[in-house]
């Protein structure tokens, strides 16, 4: 037995937003996590010994965050990219449809016994 689903595309559009908008969140926690936890303004006497390994960390996290937002916009796009899809494939199902229809319509009646 197959199994059957119904897929709404506009639903895959707003789970696509929904996407976009939280990868821009980690860009938001990026510029935090750069600015205030990177920030070694007060750092002094030993230490300064940390300055490098501070704003390694932060770069690193950052890169990460990058990294999770341009994820989170690929597969926002994929979604996208699928609704169109799925779309394209019901609008050739619904002109298959419509052109069998037009071609019963347009076929002869069958005769009716006794010949009329």
């Amino acid at each position: 037995m197959s199994e059957q689903f119904h897929v709404v595309p506009e639903e895959l559009r707003g789970y696509s937003e929904l996407l976009d908008r939280n990868a821009q969140h980690f860009l938001t926690i990026k510029d935090h996590a750069i600015s205030k936890g990177g920030d070694t303004s007060g750092f002094t006497g030993l230490l300064t010994l940390l300055h490098p390994v501070v704003t390694g960390v932060a770069s690193l996290y950052g890169e990460t965050l990058d990294f999770a937002n341009k994820m989170m916009l690929k597969d926002s796009d994929a979604l996208k990219k699928t609704a169109e899809t799925y779309e394209k494939a019901d609008n050739i199902g619904l002109k298959l449809m419509d052109g069998a229809q037009n071609k019963l319509s347009g076929a002869n009646k069958a005769p009716a016994l006794g010949g009329n």
